[in-house]
């Protein structure tokens, strides 16, 4: 029941991410985050909820382009070679860069005191 509870967290988180990141930008994803944090501060888990929400968002958003015909694959291969990474490494930095946004931010939500 636990681990239902934790991952409909994670959908749900991973939608507002999708949503917000294709209406505002990559810049949503704290806000998010904080958000999530405030609003769900009693419950464990809430840095990595929306550390794995945000990549999964993400990785939902390469997916749909890719399956768009977006050569996602070329991207990451020329955006590589100017941070001088690997393809797979370039696009593990952009999964762990939403991670770390969401992630921390929802950690520093969940001090947030509403007193």
């Amino acid at each position: 029941m636990i681990a239902l509870r934790y991952l409909a967290r994670v959908v749900i988180v991973a939608a507002i991410c999708v949503m917000a990141t294709m209406w505002i930008g990559w810049v949503s994803l704290p806000v998010i985050g904080f958000a999530y944090g405030v609003v769900d501060r009693r419950a464990h888990g809430r840095g990595s909820v929306a550390a794995i929400g945000a990549i999964l968002g993400w990785f939902a958003l390469l997916a749909t382009e890719a399956a768009r015909g977006a050569d996602v694959r070329m991207v990451a291969v020329k955006v590589g070679e100017v941070m001088q990474l690997p393809a797979f490494a370039f696009i593990f930095v952009t999964f762990a860069f939403a991670a770390l946004l969401c992630g921390t931010a929802a950690v520093l939500g969940s001090a947030f005191d509403q007193t």
